[in-house]
């Protein structure tokens, strides 16, 4: 497998891109930041991507014969989790493209044990319901040049709760800018709620939503996302949103919205 750094560009992804998976496709298409492996760089049948705003890999194509997955099984036991290791990571979370590679992945790892949850697509097609007004201490601010240069300044504090973010899945603001779109709320110039849209696909822009602890419940994230569906429709963007069972709220997040379901994943992960 072979590592991808910006300075080298894959010449045909079609085998290794999934329209329902804009997250990891962005990456794979070099469209967005993450990190990448590809079995040849003409043309890959199998890629692994791990991108920072969903926290874990994805394997995407397919292989066919026993030789290839030993291959793909050496460079993972061998190469990348002694690497994740070193890095500090101590599990090897992950999901899988089609149902043959999913069977044939798991069984390369039937001796481990392998611990799964659901994870679910929704898509906004629609701008939903205006909400009634948060409390007016709090303002929603799009993350424009304008808003980006007084962040930079030093205008608001905790501004790594929203540059890191930005930053770990676009090469620079210009290229977030021209393929993204992002609001986050200000309270006490102070960052207290992000939606950010982390990667593009298609035309896709799937989104990280995070609010801290002591400002939930206030209707924070509802308001800032029927600015962020709103703009999206009207930029011919479309909106997907991903969660994990374990997450209830963010599902029923979703469903008040408007998003419709559009497809159901399993992420599975074990200790490396």
């Amino acid at each position: 497998m072979i590592r991808i750094h910006n300075d080298i560009k894959i010449k045909n992804v079609n085998n290794v891109v999934n329209d329902k998976t804009p997250s990891v496709s962005g990456i794979v298409n070099q469209e967005c930041k993450g990190k990448l492996w590809v079995d040849n760089i003409d043309t890959p049948r199998i890629a692994i991507a791990e991108s920072f705003a969903t926290g874990s890999f994805s394997i995407l194509g397919n292989y066919e014969t026993e030789e290839e997955f030993l291959s793909l099984q050496d460079f993972l036991e061998n190469d990348l989790f002694i690497q994740l290791k070193k890095d500090g990571y101590v599990c090897f979370e992950f999901s899988i493209d089609g149902p043959s590679m999913r069977e044939k992945i798991l069984n390369m790892f039937k001796d481990r044990s392998i611990q799964s949850e659901k994870e679910y697509s929704f898509r906004a097609y629609r701008v939903p319901q205006k909400p009634q007004n948060i409390p007016r201490e709090y303002q929603i601010r799009k993350v424009d040049r304008t808003f980006w240069d007084l962040l930079s300044e030093g205008k608001y504090k905790n501004e790594d709760f929203l540059k890191v973010r930005l930053l770990e899945s676009w090469n620079s603001f210009e290229e977030f800018m021209s393929k993204s779109i992002a609001y986050c709320t200000i309270f006490d110039n102070r960052i207290v709620a992000v939606m950010v849209g982390t990667a593009s696909y298609k035309n896709v822009i799937p989104i990280d939503v995070e609010t801290e602890e002591n400002h939930r419940r206030k209707g924070l994230a509802y308001a800032m996302g029927t600015e962020f569906i709103a703009d999206c429709i009207n930029n011919h963007y479309i909106l997907q949103w991903d969660c994990v069972e374990s997450n209830p709220n963010s599902y029923q997040l979703a469903v008040k919205l408007g998003f419709e379901k559009m497809s159901e994943n399993t992420v599975y992960w074990f200790d490396i």
